[in-house]
């Protein structure tokens, strides 16, 4: 018998689903979160966590969590054979830098994935949400307005089924789930037969825990064990292992192997965790929906953990289809808003699965490019340039994927609608108090809007106000930005916020002179939707995102 209609049913509860279920539960839509896992414990893998995904945490309010617990990328050692203990060479991955005013987590951390999503589900509970557990999507039935899905529980040795009626289904359930399988498509890309490896978790003792270690090459047969933040563990690669199958299982056969790969006596190892088999595929889909039903993360993509891109793209594609679903379920978008987000996903991961391959291949010849992180890899320069619903009075936009770099063009020195938003602290309330000092980060949110005005006369000002409060309420803020040095700033109107920029970083970031009026408009999702020269850009702007309360896009 089937339940009452749900908005969102999220099938996988890895950081993708948790990401987008909490995103949807703080913008107030109900979601029912699924996993076939009756115990998720993926131990390691996707600890990446690239500066850009930092950001989003940022946003969603579990920044400190995660900081609370991740650890720097460390030198990596490389160990001389035979003997397993003379270091051949240290090389640095990451050059830790100094945070800057429009990028405050500018380095990389390493958080192992079931600390993630604990985090992450955490405060999916602290909004009354809950993450199932156990119950398995066994198919669905798309119609106009609807989506009925089997899903299947186990009671004992019996099996419960039960249909459910949702609005909108997101596949966020791994390579091997059903959405996208059920939903028809295409897995473009390659499966390769060599450079398979095992990797998993292993209690060490007498390893210092300042580096990464490797021993051998990748390529032919080699170790690197990594620390972690969970006490004496240690994260590992395994390359070129006889019988890997038996290795899965079996931990005196995995710890003989690493006795002999090391050659070192004082290494202590202990228990053995989360050991599985990985093998080079590298797929993508050709679009990341159908209809109701939409695909994320590795439903959408799989390639190399190589520069760690899979968690965060995967992160980054749940953030920019929750902010559009939760506009259409409030019914300020239409559903054709839900189009942009394989218009705008689809190359940046074309690119990145490039990059993540390019990086397997060089890590396997043991090539120094091959271990080093930064640059793009860090995930500041991905940007949607090219979009339909961004719009840019400042710079022509993008008139395709290929006429800039999905992934690297928000670095060039510009800043476009279509870009990573930039911080900016050090903005003082002009009505002072208890409001203080605060940065842009701390204003930006999935669930809203933020429009600022750099400059514009003060009768413009109103007037973009007062358009601001046709639409519903609470869906933008506005934040007057006044410039440095400014004594006596006048507030046209009610603006949420009204700062002067104390040390100069709003103007700078978004590269606006105290001489030319303009506006920014940052999307939900930390990205810059728009930057306009007065109301008509303004109103453009939004005409094509909040299409169901003012019509539809130009």
């Amino acid at each position: 018998m089937a339940t009452s209609p749900i908005p969102v049913l999220i099938a996988g509860a890895g950081p993708t689903g948790l990401v987008l279920g909490l995103t949807l539960l703080q913008n107030g839509i109900p979601v029912r979160i699924i996993d076939k896992d009756a115990n998720r414990h993926p131990g390691q893998r996707g600890a990446g966590l690239q500066p850009r995904t930092l950001e989003l945490f940022h946003f969603l309010g579990v920044i400190d969590d995660v900081l609370a617990k991740a650890l720097f990328i460390q030198p990596r050692r490389e160990y001389k054979l035979p003997g397993g203990t003379e270091v051949l060479k240290t090389l640095t991955l990451v050059t830790i830098e100094e945070p800057t005013p429009s990028t405050p987590h500018i380095n990389g951390r390493l958080l192992g994935q079931y600390n993630t999503e604990a985090i992450l589900r955490s405060h999916i509970e602290r909004l009354g949400g809950t993450v199932e557990y156990g119950t398995e999507l066994r198919g669905f039935v798309q119609h106009p307005d609807r989506v009925e899905a089997v899903l299947a529980t186990k009671d004992g040795e019996a099996e419960k089924t039960e249909t459910v009626v949702a609005r909108w289904l997101v596949g966020s359930d791994g390579a091997r789930g059903v959405v996208r399988k059920q939903l028809g498509l295409s897995f473009l890309g390659e499966t390769r037969t060599e450079g398979q490896f095992l990797i998993g978790l292993v209690e060490i003792q007498g390893l210092v825990t300042e580096y990464w270690h490797q021993w051998g090459d990748l390529g032919r047969g080699g170790l690197v064990i990594m620390p972690t933040e969970r006490p004496g563990w240690f994260s590992f690669i395994l390359s070129g292992a006889a019988d890997e199958e038996k290795l899965l299982v079996d931990r005196d056969a995995l710890v003989d192997v690493f006795h002999k790969r090391v050659e070192r006596k004082d290494l202590v190892f202990g228990q053995v965790e989360a050991v599985s088999l990985y093998r080079p595929n590298i797929r993508m889909v050709d679009k990341f929906g159908e209809g109701r039903v939409f695909v994320a993360g590795d439903a959408a993509h799989v390639h190399s953990p190589a520069g760690g891109q899979g968690l965060n793209s995967s992160v980054q594609d749940a953030f920019n289809l929750a902010w559009k679903l939760s506009l259409v379920e409030k019914g300020i978008a239409l559903p054709s808003l839900l189009g942009t987000y394989t218009e705008e996903r689809l190359p940046v991961i074309a690119v990145m699965l490039q990059k993540s391959t390019k990086l397997l291949d060089a890590m396997n010849k043991n090539a120094e490019e091959g271990w080093k992180r930064g640059g793009d890899l860090r995930m500041l320069g991905v940007n949607h340039r090219w979009s339909s619903i961004v719009v840019d009075e400042r710079t022509p936009k993008a008139e395709s994927p290929e006429s800039v770099n999905p992934y690297g063009s928000g670095n060039d020195g510009e800043l476009r609608a279509g870009d990573r938003a930039p911080d900016a602290p050090g903005l003082v309330s002009v009505r002072g108090g208890a409001d203080g000092a605060t940065s842009l980060f701390n204003v930006f949110r999935p669930t809203h809007h933020t429009v600022m005005s750099f400059n514009l006369p003060a009768e413009e000002t109103e007037q973009l106000l007062q358009a601001v409060q046709k639409y519903p309420a609470g869906s933008v803020k506005t934040v007057l930005v006044f410039p440095q040095g400014t004594s006596d700033p006048q507030v046209a109107g009610q603006p949420d916020l009204a700062v002067v920029d104390k040390d100069g970083h709003a103007y700078a970031g978004y590269l606006v002179t105290p001489e030319k009026p303009t506006v920014a408009i940052v999307r939900p999702d930390g990205v810059v939707g728009g930057i306009v020269y007065d109301l008509s850009g303004f109103e453009k702007y939004f005409r094509g995102v909040f299409s169901a309360v003012i019509g539809d896009a130009l």
